[in-house]
């Protein structure tokens, strides 16, 4: 758990935007993994003050004078032990006692809940913690992390869950290959293009999300689904008729060749799938993925 360079920046825009810190409750103590002379000059380049990363100022290696520097009061880490001084601990998979509601203006997961078993009980305890008006924050592994955790997220999973059904809705989610390079990408919802977001990539893959709670409601009193399923329920004919569509775009693209030379049609036929699977499914997809400035 620890804030890169991309956790600093979203942090950053986050609080540009408008949004208050306040009381900022973590999920475990994050490490700070940035140069104390880039971040002081990064903080410094958007009008904050880089007092805290200047020579000699204390360093315990944790990442509480980031938030404090962006106008953070107090900042608490939740653990499910004290072992690195966290002020509350509490088993995420559990329930979550009363007197954690809605207590907090920010709750930043910087890589918790990806290795908790009992995920939707651990993401509902997040969002119930928050208090009207607050955000959920996070920096979670998105694709291509296969066993650094329990668990590697999808963004319909953050759509759905942090829907205005549940008191919440999405302000931001960005996704980039890891390290300090990546190009940032906007991720749209899914349930608004009608149309799955998936990605194959060559490298790691985080989410960076923020939503604002804007209702306090009980949390998961529906289960989520996902967006393409649910839009085949509520209208099966309408469905229908979109694969319907793409059946006879399918049958009316298929080129003259097939008649004269089935095999060599055949085999353009499966070049053609291959690109335009690779475009599809990659982050070159600008429906998918937009690309924007990093802060």
């Amino acid at each position: 758990m620890g804030l890169d360079i991309n956790a600093v920046q979203f942090l950053i825009a986050a609080r540009k935007s408008g949004v208050e810190f306040g009381d900022v409750l973590t999920l475990g103590r994050q490490d700070f993994n940035v140069y104390p002379a880039k971040m002081k000059a990064l903080l410094e380049s958007h009008g904050f003050s880089g007092e805290a990363f200047a020579p000699g100022a204390p360093d315990t290696g944790f990442a509480e004078p980031v938030f404090k520097s962006l106008g953070a009061k107090n900042v608490y880490a939740l653990d499910f032990s004290d072992f690195e001084g966290a002020q509350f601990v509490h088993d995420l998979n559990q329930p979550l006692p009363e007197n954690l509601k809605q207590r907090f203006d920010i709750v930043y997961d910087g890589g918790t809940l990806e290795h908790v078993f009992n995920f939707p009980q651990a993401l509902k305890n997040c969002m119930e913690m928050v208090k009207l008006e607050g955000r959920f924050m996070m920096h979670t592994p998105g694709n291509n992390w296969w066993g650094h955790g329990l668990y590697q997220f999808s963004p319909e999973l953050f759509y759905r869950a942090l829907s205005s059904e549940n008191g919440f809705e999405m302000e931001s989610m960005i996704a980039h290959l890891v390290g300090p390079y990546g190009r940032w990408f906007e991720v749209p919802d899914p349930d608004k293009l009608r149309a799955r977001i998936e990605a194959i990539t060559f490298g790691p893959v985080q989410l960076l999300v923020r939503a604002r709670r804007v209702g306090v409601v009980p949390i998961f009193a529906r289960t989520p689904q996902q967006s393409d399923y649910s839009q085949r329920w509520e209208n099966p004919d309408a469905a229908d008729a979109a694969v319907g569509m793409k059946r006879r775009a399918w049958t009316a693209s298929r080129p003259k060749l097939a008649s004269a030379l089935p095999g060599v049609a055949r085999l353009f036929h499966v070049v053609k799938i291959g690109f335009r699977t690779y475009y599809n499914l990659s982050m070159r997809n600008r429906r998918n993925f937009r690309p924007v400035k990093r802060p």
